[in-house]
């Protein structure tokens, strides 16, 4: 198998290894996961199969020139001092949450600068749109920019797997588009529905209750 390792590669060996016990009962949970590392991926042992994956991970990260930059994660957004084992720590942490949630939910929320450009456009697409449908769509881009950042924020906290769907986000958030645009706002409220639960004025984000 190549090194490049995903997130469900990693669990594949973990789950494999839990296995394992009741064949090899006397085995450690350490020799229990080299055991599958080899298995599962062909790597010696559980120690170089997490440097592969630590290789995976790594190639989403921006480091500038020097010892005093901060290194960037284009895939999950996360910054931090690369040379700082707390913070190398920090980030795997982090961006195992996002491998799962996106392995999961078959989506990965944009990151800042992506979900900036998509309200912007969105916006602009609101006000000079030709066609209904383009203001539609302008308002929907809007919305797409902070359901992003609500559902990063919930994979951050750990509670992504009750955060709502995009359609039910925009029901949840109708209140809010009124006050954007009541018209378009409208329109949305035909066509995904109303729900009780609602997010108040002035947030974003939702949160379980």
């Amino acid at each position: 198998m190549q090194n490049t390792i995903t997130f469900a590669d990693v669990h594949r060996v973990k789950r494999h290894a839990k296995q394992l016990r009741i064949n090899f009962p006397d085995l450690s949970h350490g020799k229990r996961l080299d055991k599958a590392a080899v298995e599962i991926c062909g790597a010696r042992n559980y120690h170089e199969l997490s440097r592969w994956f630590d290789r995976t991970i790594s190639q989403h990260v921006d480091t500038p020139d020097g010892h005093q930059g901060v290194s960037h994660c284009r895939y999950c957004d996360f910054r931090f001092a690369s040379d700082h084992k707390p913070d190398q720590k920090t980030h795997r942490e982090i961006h195992e949450r996002f491998m799962e949630a996106e392995e999961e939910l078959g989506y990965r929320p944009g990151i800042y600068v992506q979900r900036e450009r998509m309200k912007t456009d969105g916006y602009h697409l609101m006000t000079n749109g030709e066609h209904e449908e383009d203001r539609i769509l302008g308002l929907l881009m809007v919305t797409r920019g902070w359901f992003d950042r609500s559902l990063r924020s919930a994979i951050e906290s750990g509670y992504w797997t009750k955060h709502p769907t995009f359609e039910t986000y925009v029901s949840m958030m109708l209140p809010h588009l009124d006050t954007v645009d009541l018209g378009i706002s409208a329109i949305l409220k035909a066509r995904y529905g109303r729900t009780n639960e609602m997010i108040s004025i002035g947030q974003t984000n939702w949160s379980p209750r």
